[in-house]
């Protein structure tokens, strides 16, 4: 009988220890998934998913896309009327720089009737509009003008795509130096479609 006391007291004792040990793997478990949940929520609070170019990238391509309106048809044409504006902002990794892609489809209705072969200005103008809000050019001659020099393209660059963001005078400056643009002017009629391209600061060839 004694014997039999001990044995159940014996099972008892390991299966109690047993118990112990369970609960404690399992408060250890669950402080583990808490301390990584913790862990988890910090990171996705601190890294960001989307990199800060991307974001200026998106504002210089919303910037741009806002002011299509600049390019719509005029009663009085003093310059190329298009039918189609297409902008759009890439990263080059390879070069390190930002390209600004500008593509102006000129009006087919218009130039079915008026025969115009455009320019190298043209270009100019293009990209001069949409970017600075400026023509940069003799309307008449086609001659740059004195009232868009590299000075004011920078200046307006800078507070109209650059501003409100947290980039210190060093990076915007940088950032300016680095942006490049690629603009075409198609002609759909007769296929005399003129392609120029600089930095965004500079006249375009």
């Amino acid at each position: 009988m004694g014997c039999s006391r001990r044995w159940w007291w014996t099972a008892l004792w390991k299966y109690v220890t047993r118990m112990k040990k369970t609960i404690f793997s399992i408060i250890i478990l669950f402080l583990a998934q808490t301390a990584l949940a913790d862990t988890t929520f910090k990171d996705l609070k601190n890294n960001r998913k989307t990199s800060y170019l991307d974001f200026i990238l998106l504002k210089l391509e919303s910037k741009l896309i806002q002011r299509h309106g600049i390019m719509r048809a005029q009663p009085v044409a003093l310059r190329v009327q298009y039918q189609t504006i297409v902008t759009q902002v890439d990263f080059e990794k390879k070069d390190s720089k930002i390209i600004v892609s500008i593509m102006g489809v000129m009006d087919k209705m218009r130039y079915k009737k008026k025969k115009y072969k455009p320019k190298i200005s043209d270009c100019n103008v293009l990209r001069n509009l949409l970017v600075y809000g400026k023509y940069g050019y003799n309307l008449i001659f086609q001659k740059r003008n004195k009232f868009l020099t590299s000075d004011d393209m920078e200046k307006i660059f800078i507070s109209t795509f650059l501003n409100n963001l947290s980039l210190s005078d060093e990076e915007k400056d940088y950032l300016t130096e680095n942006t490049f643009t690629k603009v075409k002017v198609i002609d759909p009629i007769h296929g005399n479609n003129v392609y120029c391209e600089g930095a965004i600061t500079k006249d375009l060839n």
